[in-house]
């Protein structure tokens, strides 16, 4: 916004308020960080919008002392740019630092004074003493709070502001639960221009105008702690969007300039996280950042962050300091995740107990080989039916990452047409068929090592293409038999994963790989003499018997809890049927 900009009046009432403060003791410090800008200025309602000067420390903070009575209060700052684009301009801006910013064309701060002392979070946290699930026990829920309701079936009733909001997350928290999904973790919720994902922020600090205020983030993350249910945030830590404050303020400060990133990584301006500035003996892109971290794990009681295109930091001592500032602020209260989406792969980033950045990385080349296997199709360099791939990517001893607590596996995510919309529109498969499809990867997918993760709408059949516009939810597939008994299959496969703890370590043993009939089996199973064995037809055409004769399996009765059945292994050998497409997992009885 430039200077010009008409800037809503102040009400009598609030005038009236301003009049008696002139008295009171309520004073309370505005400030902004720009050690190296010529002038600011202080623009408010309860100053009538007229620019007021601030003054400046040696420590580069401008500051200025207000004295209010409670009650909110609109701001921001006017500032004497040093950016290439506007130097020497004046430039007014919101504060980087405000947590609350004006849903409206103005994009003022929000400053709320209670008690004389600004209000950031008026929420009173309830269920802090819940137990949460350890990290190696998540089972993730990836959601875009404003494609999650507001989607046919979830309109809301007349009169109802628009869906697509943090309350409206809260009021499926139960759906979330009954799924079985003890993690969510939430796409950007900070503050981003229009509607869509929100991968290009204006802010690190405010909370997203559009899904609502700080108070409802909070008590969506309260009422997720309520159920049993972590919540992660997405953290963009690589950029910022193009009118973001501190590229107006002073880009080459915060930025690099020009952007040296080739243009496939250029999303808007680069921090520059090796920028140093000797007089004050800081790192301001690392300052920014690191307070932002910190402030949102104290303020949100957030459960850990996803790190946004941490290839292009590059830098793992610098992604390691970021992640510190989270870990340093939990303090081992409680467990905290950190997963870099690393594309290319490189395990090193991950396993955080031995020193590297984060616990965990996006296992985006797994993704690859079960949409080949599911689409029958080739998926960029990955082949279809290739067992022997399968098996190396499945299994963490062979997959590069050696532990599955170190890898989120997943078959699709934001960044991906929906594994529905690929079947029909790559491999032409529709119907019975395509749920049939979809039910072998997630066969696959939840019970395999590693760290399963559902894009939200996948677990019963949503389909819809990539796309940053608004694609919300179609709640009325729950309507069609299909659609529900997909949702009840993920339901029994999630329980499985967490009733027995076969399904939750690393351990992993093939034992079958019948490349002409594409049958594939393997063996899950933990110290305690816990065992589960995975078998699954590949091809979409009945199977008929399927003998699994390796692997040491104990004669006995083997619960396959797909279909609720029992079966016999008798001399070591487990036989059984497998139709189109199929997945069962048996588990050995006591």
């Amino acid at each position: 916004m430039n200077a010009t900009t008409t800037q809503p009046e102040p009400t009598s009432t609030k005038r009236a308020a301003i009049a008696k403060s002139r008295s009171s003791e309520n004073a309370l410090q505005l400030s902004l960080f720009a050690p190296y800008n010529e002038k600011v200025e202080l623009l408010a309602d309860f100053l009538d919008w007229k620019p007021t000067p601030m003054e400046k420390g040696d420590d580069g903070w401008w500051r200025i002392n207000v004295d209010l009575p409670d009650g909110d209060y609109f701001y921001k700052f006017r500032v004497k740019s040093t950016s290439y684009f506007a130097a020497g301009q004046d430039v007014d801006v919101f504060d980087p630092y405000a947590l609350s910013i004006s849903n409206d064309e103005h994009e003022n701060s929000v400053l709320r004074v209670r008690g004389g002392q600004r209000l950031y979070v008026d929420y009173q946290w309830k269920h802090d003493d819940k137990p949460l699930p350890v990290n190696q026990e998540l089972i993730i829920y990836e959601l875009h709070v404003g494609d999650f309701s507001g989607g046919l079936g979830d309109e809301g009733t007349r009169g109802e502001r628009e869906k697509g909001q943090f309350k409206h997350v809260v009021e499926k928290l139960d759906y979330i639960k009954e799924l079985g999904i003890n993690c969510i973790e939430l796409l950007p919720v900070k503050e981003f221009p229009g509607k869509g994902w929100g991968y290009s922020l204006r802010s690190l600090f405010a909370v997203e105008n559009s899904y609502g205020s700080p108070e409802d983030l909070g008590r969506l993350v309260d009422e997720a702690h309520a159920r049993g249910i972590r919540v992660l945030i997405d953290g963009v830590y690589n950029h910022s969007e193009a009118d973001a404050p501190l590229a107006k303020i002073a880009y080459e400060y915060w930025y690099y300039h020009p952007n040296p990133d080739p243009d496939y990584l250029q999303w808007g301006p680069k921090f520059n996280y090796t920028h140093h500035d000797k007089n004050l003996g800081l790192f301001p892109a690392r300052k920014y950042v690191k307070e932002s971290i910190s402030f949102w794990v104290e303020k949100f009681h957030i459960d850990g962050i996803r790190f946004d295109a941490t290839v292009a930091i590059r830098d793992f001592a610098i992604i390691r300091e970021l992640a510190d500032a989270a870990y340093d602020k939990v303090n081992g209260a409680k467990p905290f995740f950190t997963v870099a989406e690393h594309l290319p792969e490189d395990p090193a980033i991950t396993q955080r107990a031995n020193g590297a950045p984060v616990d965990a990385a996006w296992h985006d080349s797994l993704a690859r080989v079960l949409q080949a296997n599911i689409l029958g199709r080739e998926v960029d360099g990955s082949h279809p039916y290739d067992l022997d791939v399968l098996a190396a990517k499945l299994n963490p001893a062979t997959n590069g990452y050696g532990d599955g607590g170190r890898y989120v596996n997943f078959i699709t995510n934001h960044d991906f047409h929906r594994i529905m919309h690929m079947l029909g529109n790559n491999a032409k498969t529709f119907g019975e068929a395509a749920f049939r499809r979809v039910k072998l990867g997630l066969g696959l997918l939840l019970s395999a090592p590693g760290i399963p993760m559902l894009w939200m709408g996948q677990e019963f059949g949503f389909s819809s293409e990539k796309s940053l516009d608004p694609r919300p939810l179609d709640w009325t597939l729950l309507r069609h038999d299909n659609n529900k008994a997909l949702r009840k299959y993920c339901q029994t496969l999630i329980g499985a994963r967490k009733e027995h703890i076969a399904l939750r370590k690393d351990t992993f043993e093939c034992l079958l790989s019948d490349k002409e009939r594409l049958l594939f089996a393997y063996k899950r199973w933990d110290e305690g003499g816990n065992v589960a064995v995975i078998a699954a037809n590949l091809r979409d055409q009945p199977a008929g018997e399927c003998e699994i004769n390796s692997g040491g399996l104990e004669d006995g009765t083997w619960r396959e809890i797909v279909n609720g059945y029992d079966a016999t292994v008798s001399g070591g050998v487990l036989k059984d049927s497998l139709a189109e497409s199929e997945v069962k997992v048996f588990i050995r009885q006591p």
